[in-house]
This record gives C-alpha cells, sequence and structure tokens, in this order.
C-alpha cells in the first residue's frame, strides 16, 4: 500500500484578495514553525498547498476539526481583522482536506 506523503496545508480566507491570502498565510507557516519547529524542519521547506475557505466561520470549524482529529496546526489571528483567525497553516497527509478547492 502506497503511503501519502505529508505536505504543508495553508489555509486562507477565499474573501480576501490574493495578495492578501498570500501573506495570511505566510504569517500562519511562521505561527507553525515557532509552534513546531521539529515537523517545520521535517517538512524541508517541500510541497506547500494553499486551500480557500469561505469566511466568517470557516477557519474557526476547520481549527475545531483540526483539533478534534489531533493535527498539528497553527492558527494566525490578524490584529487588523479584529484578532479573526486569517489563517492556518498544518502538516499532514491531506486526507481530512480532501473536501476543499485551492485558494
Amino acid at each position: 500500500m502506497h503511503m501519502k506523503c505529508p505536505k504543508m496545508y495553508v489555509l486562507v480566507r477565499k474573501d480576501f484578495a490574493e495578495i492578501y491570502r498570500a501573506v495570511q498565510g505566510g504569517h500562519a507557516l511562521a505561527a507553525y514553525a515557532l509552534k513546531y519547529p521539529i515537523e517545520f524542519r521535517e517538512w524541508k521547506n517541500s510541497t506547500l498547498v494553499y486551500l480557500g475557505i469561505w469566511y466568517p466561520i470557516g477557519l474557526s470549524e476547520w481549527e475545531e476539526k483540526l483539533k478534534e482529529a489531533g493535527k498539528s496546526y497553527a492558527c494566525f489571528y490578524e490584529p487588523d481583522q479584529n484578532d479573526a483567525i486569517t489563517g492556518i497553516a498544518c502538516y499532514d497527509t491531506g486526507e481530512i482536506f480532501k473536501e476543499l478547492s485551492l485558494a
């Protein structure tokens, strides 16, 4: 049986402009690196997948889903958006994200 290699998944708000999605995703990725330095080094800056989530509820729901699934993830809370979650980074095989589309 073929085992899937983990990738870095970054969930961002689809209601933001593309450049703002990229920035928020970068913040989430940095938060992940600080929270999980061993897993971040294991990733080795390889495959990075940006996925889009509809706001306002979507990212909060995904945070709960990842927490319940026991995944390693990090959220970024944007001060300019009233400290709302604007990005989530998660190093995973991606099965949990199969319903999502690219950002």
